[in-house]
């Protein structure tokens, strides 16, 4: 897989199984790798032979020589005894990992870590993207300031901001939402007292908070209680919550649980640049079912990496509905094994799950942002 910062740019994982009494095929595997950064599978060894130990310790030389480490994961203890005692005092060794996601999880940390590669715009394209988000933002407030300005006659776009900030506070969101929503809706014709509100007024019931009172005020309070819910369906500790930015088609993680920073990290900001399963369902609108991500095309070499130094094997992503039959968000639970089977009660669980999760967000955003839009008519009409 390519790995962005490794000094080769290429990572392998190679197993080894059964007796490794005859060192000969050990020396050709790992010579057949070329220069590629390399993770060596023993969990599967029977037997380490003196001269199979000695044959890993000189290739551990020669590729730290070029700046190429050699990890072995899973190594038996009696295979490591064996090492040891080849190795000599004072002599260079492989780097010995309990598991192989412990040892690619050090490989993608060096990676991120050295900034260096054929690649090194991966690890910042998630900055990239927040800049970019950011400056489209200011384009839009900038035009809501506009609009306020004329609208109310405020003295200028110094008091707009400030006006808008205050009430994007007060009704917990953004001032690049309300300024968003302010600029595409249409303003109350005369002798209208605001915008009117033609949806339903009522909170959608939401099985997995139980009755609609203990519903969560906040968006944020409600993807959390969303992630634990399809955690318990799916029988996962690792779940992720994700929202689509329609304009301009990109992922935004808004909740996790179980992964690691790196993974954070990468998948904070999701675009058409980066090939994925969760990208993958948004596109076609349906749930994708990872059975193995080594193997798997929905993933491009760098999310491959990060989504196996997060222990991540297998996975689903299951689209959230929104307006139109077009999703406004994902939801994807993680497992550590290959191969984890969803039952059909499973799946329909979590069909149910996004509906109602569809549902819940559209009734927030609407009613959260009519609230907010009345308030701002109030405040700049009494200025």
């Amino acid at each position: 897989m390519d790995l962005p910062g490794l000094v080769t740019g290429r990572l392998t994982v190679l197993a080894v199984y059964g007796d490794t009494g005859v060192g000969t095929a050990l020396e050709l595997a790992l010579a057949a790798q070329g220069e590629t950064q390399l993770v060596v599978d023993l969990g599967s060894l029977d037997r380490l032979s003196p001269d199979a130990a000695e044959i890993l310790l000189r290739f551990a030389a020669a590729g730290a020589a070029r700046g190429r480490l050699l990890r072995l994961a899973a190594c038996p203890a009696d295979a490591a005894a064996v090492m040891d005692r080849a190795r000599g005092t004072g002599a260079a060794g492989p780097e010995l990992y309990p598991t192989v996601p412990d040892a690619l999880t050090a490989a993608v940390t060096t990676a991120a870590a050295s900034g260096t590669g054929a690649e090194p715009g991966a690890a910042l394209r998630p900055h990239a993207l927040r800049l970019r988000h950011r400056l489209l933002a200011q384009a839009c407030i900038a035009r809501a300031q506009g609009i306020l300005v004329e609208r109310y006659g405020l003295r200028d776009p110094q008091a707009a901001g400030t006006l808008l900030r205050a009430v994007a506070r007060a009704h917990g969101m953004t001032r690049a939402v309300l300024a968003a929503e302010l600029t595409r809706t249409p303003r109350p014709g005369p002798g209208e007292p605001g915008f009117p509100d033609t949806g339903p007024t009522a909170q959608p019931a939401v099985g997995f908070l139980g009755s609609p009172g203990a519903l969560p005020l906040t968006q944020a309070a409600f993807l959390d209680a969303l992630r634990d819910a399809v955690c318990a369906v799916a029988h996962a500790r690792m779940a992720d919550v994700q929202l689509l930015d329609r304009s301009d088609n990109t992922l935004w993680l808004e909740s996790h649980c179980g992964f690691p920073d790196v993974f954070v990290r990468f998948f904070a900001v999701i675009d058409d640049a980066v090939t994925t399963a969760c990208g993958e369902a948004a596109r076609k609108s349906e749930r994708v079912v990872v059975e193995d991500v080594v193997t798997a095309p929905y993933f491009d070499e760098d999310s491959r990496a990060v989504l196996l130094a997060a222990h991540c094997r297998s996975l689903q992503s299951t689209p959230i509905p929104g307006a139109g039959g077009q999703p406004q968000g994902m939801f994807s639970t993680h497992h550590a094994r290959p191969g984890h089977a969803y039952t059909a009660a499973e799946l329909g669980a979590l069909d149910r799950i996004a509906e109602e999760a569809g549902a819940w967000l559209d009734w927030h955003r609407r009613t959260t942002l009519h609230r907010a839009l009345e308030d701002l008519h109030d405040r700049a009409r009494m200025i």
